[in-house]
């Protein structure tokens, strides 16, 4: 007996496994591409001369200080003191030579404070030090 294929029959893919797929894959770059940009909450004073940095913050240690004179490295965490900077900076400067470093100081820190975080810094052996400042208006400068 011979037996002639059937032409009517339709092939089907099943698209499940791959739309499975597609939204793992999805969910994946969502969480892998989530910044965390906690900032210890500073008032950044204005200046009339501040400008954008060329290169990219995110490349750049983070050294914060609140009117308080509380010292912070990096994202949130406790507050240092100078020695306690001074010795983790140092670690950061082993790892890398060319180290970067922000300093968010509030508008009411003293220069005597600030004096002393770059004193800090310089014994560590990080010399590319930036201020943070918000770009003003002369006339709200006081």
């Amino acid at each position: 007996m011979k037996l002639q294929p059937q032409d009517n029959e339709d092939i089907e893919i099943d698209m499940s496994p791959m739309i499975d797929m597609v939204f793992l894959l999805l969910i994946f770059f969502i969480v892998a591409s989530t910044v965390i940009d906690e900032k210890i909450p500073i008032k950044v004073p204005t200046a009339v001369h501040a400008k954008v940095p060329e290169q990219k913050m995110v490349d750049r240690l983070v050294i914060a200080v609140n009117e308080k004179e509380e010292i912070y490295m990096g994202i949130g965490g406790k507050s240092l003191t100078l020695d306690e900077l001074r010795d983790r900076v140092r670690v950061e400067v082993e790892r890398d030579e060319n180290l970067k470093v922000q300093i968010r100081s509030g508008g009411m820190v003293k220069y005597e404070m600030n004096e002393k975080i770059m004193k800090a810094l310089g014994d560590a052996g990080a010399h590319d030090l930036i201020y943070a400042a918000y770009e003003g208006d002369p006339s709200e400068i006081k």
